[in-house]
This record gives structure tokens, sequence and C-alpha cells, in this order.
């Protein structure tokens, strides 16, 4: 096995620069940012706060504390597969009702879903966290309703960038990468 690039081109600066020029559509700058913002909230801020919080309230250990991002993989895992598979789907059952395919932007329907997850979770993590005097499972069982909602989101979101711009879509994943991981770095400092 060798590890090798597999255009033989040397890289030159258009290449590098290249996802910039995203910015200029809004089918791809508005659900990146919807679902940066998302990403900073299920995914960032939990991995944390988690400890910040349980550490203190249940006096964990490390392995403990670690135990509890379980929930966060478990709660990815089914919103992939509920995102993905479920997209697919609506988006072909929309082809046979009307015989053509949709447009791109009917997939964004089912991010309503993802958001209402996102919600419901940190509701049911907030309120339990703060209501339990003794660990149990509960806050974090809204962390993996969260994080199914975070994954149902970016599906959905990063599938309809790549649907309306199918020519970019190995720049469309640089270009959400690089906001995704610009706006995790930035979003725990406020």
């Amino acid at each position: 096995m060798q590890f090798r690039r597999i255009d033989p081109t040397p890289f030159t600066l258009k290449e590098f620069l290249q996802p910039f020029t995203l910015f200029k559509y809004p089918s791809v700058v508005v659900p990146t940012i919807a679902y940066s913002i998302i990403f900073g909230f299920c995914s960032v801020l939990l991995t944390v706060e988690i400890p910040q919080l349980f550490l203190p309230k249940f006096h964990f250990d490390p392995q403990a504390i670690g135990l509890q991002f379980v929930s966060i993989i478990i709660g990815t895992v089914l919103g992939e597969q509920l995102g993905g598979r479920f997209s697919d789907w609506f988006m072909g059952h929309r082809h046979k009702q009307i015989g053509r395919k949709p447009a791109p932007e009917h997939r964004l329907w089912l991010s309503y879903i993802g958001y209402t997850l996102v919600v419901v979770g940190f509701i049911i993590f907030c309120v339990q966290l703060e209501n339990i005097t003794t660990y149990n499972v509960t806050p974090v069982v809204g962390v993996a309703i969260a994080a199914a909602g975070n994954q149902i989101i970016t599906t959905t979101l990063v599938t309809y960038a790549i649907d309306c711009h199918v020519e970019q879509s190995g720049s469309i994943g640089v270009f959400v990468n690089l906001v995704r991981s610009t706006w995790g770095f930035i979003g725990p400092f406020w």
C-alpha cells in the first residue's frame, strides 16, 4: 500500500483559494452558517460543558466523564441513519409524485426535524441536569437527541448545498469544514 497523490500535477494557489469563491452563493453560505452554529452548540459546547458540569455535581473520575460522550456517538450514528436514508427517500418520493427531479430546496424540509431534535435535546439536558441530585442517564439522553438532530441537519444542509452546485461539490466540502472549524474554535469563547 502506497500513500501518494492521485493527481500528479502540482498544487496551485488557485486550488487553495477556490473554496473562498463559494461565498458568492447564498445557497452554500446560508446552510453552512446554519450548520456551523448548530455544530458549535451540539458538538463543541456539549463536549466542553459535560466535564465542566458533571465533575463538580457528580464528582466523576475521568473514565466516568469519558463515558458520557458515548451519548454523542449514539445520537450521531442514529441521526446519520435517519438523515441520510430518509433524505434520499424523501427526494425519491417527491420525484415519483411530480414526475421529475424535485428542486434542491425540497430537501430542506427535513432540517426542521433536526432543529426540533436539537432544541428538545438541549431542553432535556439542561432541565434534567438541574433537577437531578444523584446521577442518572437522563441528561445524556438529551445529549444523544441533540446529537441526532445535529447529524440530520448536517446531512440535509450539506447535501442541499451540493445539490445546488454539483460542479463545486469538492470545494463545498472544504468550504463547510473551513467555516465549521473556524466557528467551532471561536464558539467556546462566547
